[in-house]
């Protein structure tokens, strides 16, 4: 069943919902009754387009987009009395509309605005949506409804304001509005089609129609469709692979595409953004905001520096984004470094999930940081100044700051009660470090790097394992597979993440083949069910962030053929079917980051420290492709004449996954790893893969920490 279609797809934004029926549909009842059943079999779901056919009402619908604007073809397979529905007001997806103000401009154009509360994972209080809604044929009469009363042939409405809770414990999620909207009257014949256009603006009405303007200057949908395929191809192309099986590769763009989905432009065509970050804090929402609208500023060609975006969290985003995006989309990675850090200049906080000009203070820690610090370490960063980003970053780092730390964390080097959180802050601290490094800032470099080391006070000598301690330095538990004090994790997933220290982890824990044997247990007990089990649950879990580098640990610990191993089987068993069940089931792949996990195994690169390195890295495991071809951007790597990074294996297949021998530019290569400063210039790195390790390979020279 389809409830309808939302203009708004988003890290807790929502709303502006169209529904095309036919009959005499009454609003007022909602969508449990105009809603339609419909079959997947007669459906159509591809970057830039989809179609489905609503079997209730006998209506194709077909929808595309631009950059800011969406557009829908409805085709009627009946004559009937038509109305394309716009729901304005209740629950939908993660928020809840109310407020709606709409206003008819002319017979074939609406505009208005409505107010969303209710963001589950926090955000701002209320975010305010302007619209503007176009139609290529005038319609008869607009009708229109609230709550329990409907009104025909209007030129405005006044929606509901009432607000209910959905449960009474929650105070700012979980409401509930009376349903309200208009509707664009018809009367069609068979084969009749309808063109819709419709433009948003979280700053005003003016801007949602330059936006529409600005994008969409034609009605012929299939020649935006075309576009709108063109660009998605385009940026899915800039890696290519050949070999591996129909499923692998089908795999791997779904993941692609993933990855580069879920940011969503909050700026307008000519600028204008909200700000939204002045307000009381209230767990993770803001409270009582004082919104503000601001300009980003422009370059010498006219451009805007740079965008602003809502988007998920960042929450250990170091081992799938930050890594993936720098090797095909390094604009991205530039883009939303200065975006994160013009939040900060607008509210003295980096988000960790920026919502709307906002904050939802979702997750832990300041996980924005490693991100901000990769972008710079691999010389990406073009958007922001690097010392203005450093400086905001360690104010972050500091109480009061995004990272949630306290004097305790000072002293003692771990956040008492939770060794999860110790672990992040301890990661982030160590990648602030390493952009002092290269920053020249010694003294800060030491301090942030002697800030990292705090975890081994959580160092349990008997288990061999990290656990969490209370302010008078007591075990909170010594349960390894217990989830308390991490964060939807345990000891087990948790303690192989320490990715900034794994050799003297190695060291603590008695050498290379204790940590690699009691590493090797924890996917022997995970494989039975696919590496796959609930939020701190399991010996080690690849449906969810903490534990999603473990695999590649092993590399750390003197053994890279564990490292290949295991990550076809994870790549395999975890992450490689392509059914809509079990292709993501069970998997929090929050915008892309389980794909983005996927995707590097199936191409056989990673970096457990996410490339956050002030001599950033990459770590070669397993590729499931003959193949890989990456598109190197000019403007980022200009020093690469062949504009290109290329991975080769020979040899390869499911049985072959070990690495016998390595060749890069030509030359033997006996690491595990390769400097990022090789791959922007191109190159060709070689694998000879066979069904047998070789057990020497790789092992030598650890990149220095």
């Amino acid at each position: 069943e389809v409830l309808g279609f939302p203009q708004i797809h988003c890290w807790v934004l929502a709303g502006l919902t169209l529904m095309p029926t036919t009959g005499n549909v009454d609003p007022t009842l909602g969508e449990e009754n105009w809603k339609s059943s419909f079959m997947h079999e007669e459906e159509i779901a591809q970057p830039g387009y989809h179609r489905m056919y609503l079997k209730d009402y006998g209506i194709w619908v077909e929808q595309t987009a631009t950059d800011r604007t969406g557009m829908y073809r409805l085709t009627f397979t009946q004559d009937s009395d038509a109305d394309i529905l716009v729901n304005l007001g209740g629950y939908i997806a993660s928020t809840t509309m109310r407020n709606a103000d709409v206003k008819k401009v002319f017979n074939n154009e609406i505009e208005g605005s409505f107010d969303t509360y209710g963001r589950h994972w926090g955000g701002p209080e209320n975010v305010k949506v302007h619209f503007v809604i176009r139609f290529d044929k005038d319609f008869e009469r607009l009708d229109g409804w609230r709550d329990k009363e409907r009104y025909s042939d209007i030129d405005t409405l006044q929606g509901s304001s009432i607000i209910t809770r959905r449960h009474p414990k929650e105070e700012l999620s979980y409401l509930d509005s009376p349903t309200s909207g208009v509707s664009a009257h018809y009367r069609v014949k068979t084969g009749d089609k309808i063109c819709v256009r419709t433009a948003i603006s979280y700053v005003s009405v003016d801007n949602a129609r330059e936006n529409l303007e600005n994008d969409a200057v034609t009605w012929d949908f299939d020649l935006v469709k075309k576009t709108s395929q063109d660009e998605w191809n385009k940026w899915l192309g800039r890696i290519e692979v050949k070999g591996g099986s129909q499923k692998q590769r089908t795999k791997f763009y779904t993941d692609l595409w993933h990855v580069l989905l879920g940011r969503h432009k909050i700026d307008d065509v000519n600028g204008e953004y909200p700000d939204l970050t002045e307000g009381e804090r209230y767990y993770s929402y803001t409270r009582n905001i004082h919104p503000k609208t601001r300009t980003l500023p422009r370059g010498e060609d006219g451009k805007v520096l740079h965008h602003m975006y809502n988007s998920d969290a960042f929450w250990l985003t170091q081992w799938n984004l930050n890594i993936l995006w720098g090797l095909g989309w390094p604009e991205m990675m530039d883009e939303m470094s200065a975006s994160l850090i013009r939040y900060a200049d607008n509210g003295g906080l980096i988000p960790r999930g920026p919502c709307a000009g906002g904050y939802t203070y979702i997750m832990s820690g300041c996980p924005a940081t490693p991100l901000i610090v990769s972008t710079y370490n691999k010389g990406l960063m073009t958007k922001c100044d690097p010392m203005h980003a450093f400086k905001t970053m360690q104010r972050n780092h500091m109480p009061g700051g995004m990272m949630g730390i306290g004097d305790y964390y000072l002293e003692n080097g771990y956040q008492p009660g939770n060794a999860g959180m110790t672990i992040e802050s301890n990661f982030q601290d160590w990648a602030l470090s390493q952009m002092a490094i290269r920053l020249g800032l010694n003294n800060e470099a030491e301090y942030f790097r002697s800030r990292s080391k705090g975890w081994k006070k959580l160092y349990h000598s008997e288990q061999k394992l990290i656990f969490p301690k209370n302010d008078k330095g007591e075990w909170l538990h010594e349960d390894p597979l217990k989830g308390d004090g991490y964060i939807e994790a345990n000891a087990w997933q948790a303690t192989f993440g320490i990715s900034h220290a794994l050799p003297e982890l190695t060291d603590l824990m008695g050498g290379e083949n204790e940590f690699c044997n009691k590493l090797n247990h924890t996917f022997e007990q995970a494989a039975p069910q696919d590496f796959v089990f609930g939020y701190g649950t399991g010996y080690v879990s690849y449906a969810n962030q903490p534990g999603c580098s473990n695999a590649h640990a092993f590399s750390w610990g003197g053994k890279p053929w564990l490292t290949q191993y295991w990550v076809r089987r994870v790549n395999e068993q975890a992450y490689g079917a392509i059914t809509p069940d079990r292709g993501y089931g069970g998997h929090d792949e929050d915008q892309g980051q389980m794909g983005g996990v996927s995707a590097l195994m199936s191409i056989g690169l990673f970096s457990a420290c996410g490339t956050a390195a002030a001599e950033p890295i990459y770590e070669i495991t397993s590729p499931v492709f003959n193949e890989i071809t990456i598109h190197l951007d000019k403007r980022y790597y200009p020093d690469s004449s062949s504009g290109k990074f290329i991975i080769r294996t020979y040899n390869n297949s499911d049985q072959n996954m070990y690495i016998n021998k390595a060749h890069l530019n030509g030359k033997k290569l006996d690491t595990f790893w390769f400097s990022h400063e090789v791959f922007a210039k191109g190159g060709v790195l070689e694998l000879w893969m066979g069904p047998n390790p070789n057990k020497n390979w790789g092992k030598k020279n650890l990149p220095i920490r």
